[in-house]
C-alpha cells in the first residue's frame, strides 16, 4: 500500500501516524543543537512548519513513550542526542495574526495567539510543575507579561523549556506588503508590543528557564528592527551544513517519483524532466554544493502525477497568492538612476549584489537590502559567489511565472482598457496550432504601444519590448519562454518551446529589433538573421525542441507597429 501524499499536512504526527510519506530530514537535528538560539530563514511553503513541528515532538518530553513509534525508522531514531524528550515545549506559530484593522486589533490577536498557546503549554505540563498560575495568564493581555509569569513559573520547576517560534515575521510581511509601514514601526518601537515581547523572550533565555529557542522565518527584515530587544539569535540561513535542511534534494524526488509514477517510462523521465525545469534550482549558500527543490510544489505535482495526470497549473495557486506580496517590492523597485534591479534579473537572468544579511524596513530601497530580500523569499536564489560578492538568478520557471505574471498585471493596470483576455487567449492558441506568432505579437505589441506617447517611443529599447511579450506570454501557458537564453556563443531574444502537456508541435525563435526614424533596417533584419541562424544550431535547443517544428523570426519594432519577417528568408 503506497503511502499517502503529505500535501499541505505540517503535522509530524499527523504525517508518521497516518502513514503519508515523510521525507526524512531529521539529520538536522544534532546540527541544530550546536545553537543555542538559531535563526533560520527559507521561503514560504518550504517546509519550516513541517521542521518546527518534527522539533516539537522530538524534544517533547510528554512524548518519550512515542518515541519509537514516531522516530523509530528515521535517521534520528537510529543516532538520538541525549536532549531527546529532555524539554517543556511551546510552539508558538504567528501566521493568521489580524493586521488589517490597526495596532489594536494587531495586538489583541497576537496577545491572543499567545495567551492560547501557553494555557494549553500549562495544562499540558501540570505534572512537571508544582503550581501553575492559568487564572492569572487567562486574564494577562499584554503578551509581554504572559511570557514573563511564564518564565516565574517555569523558575519554581526542575524542567527547562524549549521554544519554537514558526513564522516569526509573518504579521510583519503582510503589513510591508500592504504598505503599513506606520503600524509596523508603532509595534516594533522601543516600547511596541513586538518588542517588549521579544524581550521577555531574551529575559528568559538569560535566566536559564528557557533553555533553547528556534525561530523560523521568510525575511530579516523584523529581527533587525528587534536591534537589542532581541540580539541572541544566530542566524544560520546560509550555512552550508544546513543547505538541505529543507526542500528535497534531486535523489529525494527521483525516489518520490518513483513511489508515486503510475505512467509509462518514457513519460515518467519527461515528468522529471519538467519538475527540475518548474521546481529545482535553490542554493541558499554560498558553498552549496546541490540545489533543491520547493518542497509544497513537488507534493502539489505528484498529487496529479500520482493518478497519472499532470496539474491544471504547474505552479501552485497557494505559491502564487504568497507571492502577491512581490507588488510593494516591485514598487520600491527603482535605484537613483532609475534602474529597475527586477527588471536586469528578468532581462539578464541574474544580477551580481553583496548578500545583506540582516537590514531594516527602510533600507529596501538599496539595491542590495531588496535583492537581498528577493534572496531570503525564494525569488532568486544563488547561481555562483566570486570573492565576496554573490550572482543571484531565479531559482527556475514557476518563478520565472511569478515575476513574468505579476509584470504583466502591472502593464494591463497602466492601460486605460486593460487587457482583452479573450481575444489574447485567441491568438496565444492560433500561434501554438499554426506556428504563425504574427497575430499574437501585433495584439500584444498594440494592446501596448497604443498608450505610448512619443517621449515613451524615443526611450524604446529592445529589452521593454521583450517585457510586453514576455509578460503577455506568462499569462498564455502554452509555452515555457526563455529570455537572454545562451545559445551557441550569443544569447537569443526570446525563445519558446512548448509546454509539455499540450500537443504544440512547434518551437520558436523570435529575434527583436526596434528601428527608429532614419535607421537601417534592412542591416537589421540582416543581423538578426546571421544570430538566428546561429541560435537554431545550439545542441541545449536541440534537444529541448525535438520532435518539434523550428520556426524562427524576426520583429522590427517601430512607432507605428511591428512587422514579423521569417529568419529563415
Amino acid at each position: 500500500m503506497k503511502r499517502g501524499i503529505p500535501y499541505g499536512i505540517g503535522d509530524f504526527g499527523t504525517i508518521r501516524r497516518e502513514n503519508y510519506t515523510y521525507v526524512d530530514k531529521t539529520r538536522v537535528i544534532p546540527a541544530l543543537e550546536e545553537y543555542r538560539y538559531p535563526f533560520f530563514i527559507r521561503p514560504r511553503r518550504f517546509g519550516k512548519s513541517l521542521l518546527v513541528s518534527t522539533l516539537a515532538h522530538y524534544y517533547d518530553i510528554s512524548k518519550a513513550d512515542q518515541f519509537e513509534e514516531l522516530f523509530g525508522e528515521l535517521w534520528i531514531g537510529q543516532n538520538p542526542t541525549r536532549e531527546k524528550n529532555a524539554y517543556l515545549v511551546l510552539s508558538l506559530d504567528f501566521s493568521g495574526i489580524e493586521t488589517g484593522k490597526g495596532s489594536e486589533e494587531l495586538f489583541r490577536s497576537f496577545a491572543v495567539k499567545v495567551r492560547g498557546k501557553v494555557l494549553s503549554f500549562l495544562e499540558k505540563y501540570e505534572q512537571f510543575l508544582p503550581g501553575t498560575m492559568t487564572s492569572l495568564i487567562g486574564k494577562e493581555k499584554d503578551p509581554s507579561l504572559i511570557i514573563s509569569t511564564l518564565c516565574n513559573v517555569l523558575q519554581t520547576s526542575e524542567s527547562k523549556m524549549y521554544l519554537l517560534i514558526d513564522e516569526y515575521d509573518n504579521f510583519a510581511n503582510d503589513l510591508i506588503g500592504a504598505n503599513e509601514d506606520e503600524t509596523y514601526y508603532q509595534v516594533l518601537s522601543r516600547t511596541g508590543f513586538v518588542r517588549t515581547f521579544y524581550e521577555a523572550v531574551k529575559e528568559g533565555a538569560q535566566s536559564g528557564v528557557v533553555s533553547r529557542i528556534f525561530l523560523t522565518g521568510v525575511s530579516p527584515i523584523m529581527l533587525d528592527d528587534l536591534t537589542s530587544g532581541f540580539n541572541i539569535s544566530r542566524n544560520i540561513t546560509t550555512q552550508k551544513r544546513f543547505q538541505t535542511a529543507l526542500g528535497f534534494t534531486q535523489g529525494e524526488v527521483d525516489h518520490l517519483v518513483d513511489c508515486y509514477n503510475v505512467l509509462p517510462e518514457p513519460r515518467k523521465q519527461q515528468a522529471l524532466q519538467d519538475m527540475k525545469t518548474y521546481y529545482n534550482g535553490y542554493r541558499f549558500s554560498r558553498e552549496g554544493d546541490e540545489k533543491v527543490y520547493n518542497p509544497d510544489m513537488v507534493w502539489h505535482f505528484l498529487d496529479a502525477f500520482s493518478r497519472g495526470a499532470y496539474p491544471e497549473s504547474m505552479i501552485d495557486m497557494n505559491v502564487r497568492t504568497d507571492y502577491g506580496k512581490l507588488e510593494r517590492l516591485l514598487r520600491e523597485d527603482r535605484s537613483s538612476t532609475g534602474e529597475s534591479s527586477i527588471e536586469t534579473v528578468l532581462q539578464q537572468r541574474e544580477i551580481l549584489t553583496q548578500l545583506v544579511e540582516m537590514f531594516p524596513l527602510e533600507s529596501l530601497r538599496e539595491k542590495e537590502s531588496l535583492v537581498s530580500l528577493l534572496f531570503y523569499m525564494g525569488l532568486l536564489t544563488i547561481k555562483e559567489a566570486p570573492f565576496s560578492s554573490v550572482v543571484l538568478q531565479v531559482p527556475n520557471l514557476a518563478i520565472h511565472g511569478v515575476f513574468w505574471e505579476s509584470a504583466f498585471r502591472r502593464l494591463r493596470d497602466s492601460l486605460e482598457k486593460g487587457v482583452d483576455i479573450s481575444t489574447l487567449s485567441r491568438v496565444s492558441q492560433e500561434m501554438a496550432r499554426t506556428g504563425d506568432p504574427t497575430e499574437f505579437i501585433r495584439f500584444c505589441y498594440e494592446s501596448v504601444m497604443g498608450y505610448a506617447s512619443n517621449r515613451d517611443w524615443r526611450q524604446m529599447q529592445e529589452k521593454h519590448v521583450k517585457m510586453i511579450l514576455l509578460s503577455f506570454l506568462s499569462i498564455t501557458g502554452l509555452y515555457i519562454p526563455y529570455s537572454e537564453l545562451e545559445m551557441n556563443g550569443g544569447y537569443s531574444d526570446i525563445v519558446l518551446v512548448p509546454d509539455t502537456r499540450y500537443p504544440i508541435h512547434n518551437s520558436q525563435i523570435w529575434e527583436l529589433k526596434v528601428v527608429k526614424q532614419g535607421e537601417d533596417a534592412g542591416a537589421k533584419v540582416a543581423e538578426a538573421r546571421k544570430q538566428v541562424a546561429r541560435y537554431r544550431q545550439d545542441s541545449a535547443f536541440l534537444r529541448s525542441s525535438q520532435g518539434t517544428q523550428v520556426k524562427s523570426f524576426v520583429l522590427l519594432a517601430r512607432r507605428d507597429g511591428v512587422e514579423i519577417l521569417s529568419a529563415e528568408a
